[in-house]
């Protein structure tokens, strides 16, 4: 059964465009998450109810904690997200690179970048869609910047087939905004779909996104974790089959 990489749209209401000041930079960032205070990460979309990381104690890199998807039969993908400030798709892509480079830190197992925009070129709706990148299995620090192997869960001009017509952010920027649309930017983050290699486990960490980067530190006493439920307001890739 094909993973679903996204869920119903009954949530995806798309904000108001904000001022450059309140999008995700590095002067507005979350640079450190805990159990105790999220800050800002996390899932509250109605359809996504319990599949929420944690931020635990296990290790990626440094020696501070991780946030961990833990997916089972009865909940084969976990995602956890932060607001991204109706930041434009434009506005990242023109200016990735840098310091501000699209890359996370992980255990071995399956994860992925997800970046839910509105206001794409889908015909229909309020051009709601989700970028999608794949990491490789192996433990690693990924880049996925550059990687002509980003894929939109809907239909766009030229990239017609969803993960079987991939491309660079460049490439589904310019097809996004055709027609005169904008593609803003609402929420980023983190998902784990491993299918059906149930039960399965992936720790990430120091997720870097429009030179924003944040570290998920377990703080609490006892080394315990803390769910992220309910709170919100370099490699080569593999294409997934």
């Amino acid at each position: 059964m094909e993973p679903r990489w996204e869920w119903q749209r009954s949530s995806h209401r798309r904000p108001p465009l904000r001022h450059r000041g309140d999008w995700v930079s590095p002067t507005n960032c979350a640079k450190v998450a805990t159990p105790s205070n999220p800050a800002g990460w996390g899932n509250t979309f109605l359809d996504e109810a319990g599949r929420a990381g944690e931020i635990v104690t296990t290790s990626v890199v440094d020696d501070d904690g991780s946030l961990e998807f833990n997916t089972t039969e009865a909940l084969k993908r976990k995602a956890s997200y932060h607001e991204a400030g109706g930041l434009p798709l434009a506005e990242l892509v023109d200016k990735k690179g840098g310091d501000r480079r699209l890359t996370f830190q992980k255990s071995e197992g399956q994860a992925n970048w997800q970046i839910r925009v509105t206001g794409a070129n889908t015909g229909s709706g309020d051009g709601f869609m989700t970028l999608v990148w794949v990491a490789p299995d192996p433990a690693g620090t990924y880049d996925a910047t550059d990687s002509g192997q980003w894929w939109a869960t809907r239909p766009l001009p030229n990239h017609p087939y969803r993960q079987g017509s991939p491309g660079t952010l460049e490439q589904l920027l310019a097809a996004a905004n055709s027609d005169g649309h904008t593609t803003v930017i609402n929420h980023y983050g983190i998902s784990s779909d491993p299918g059906n290699a149930q039960p399965a486990k992936v720790n990430v960490d120091n997720v870097s996104f429009n030179g924003c980067t944040t570290n998920f530190k377990a703080t609490n006493g006892g080394g315990g974790g803390g769910s992220l439920e309910g709170i919100l307001p370099v490699l080569m890739t593999r294409r997934h089959t």
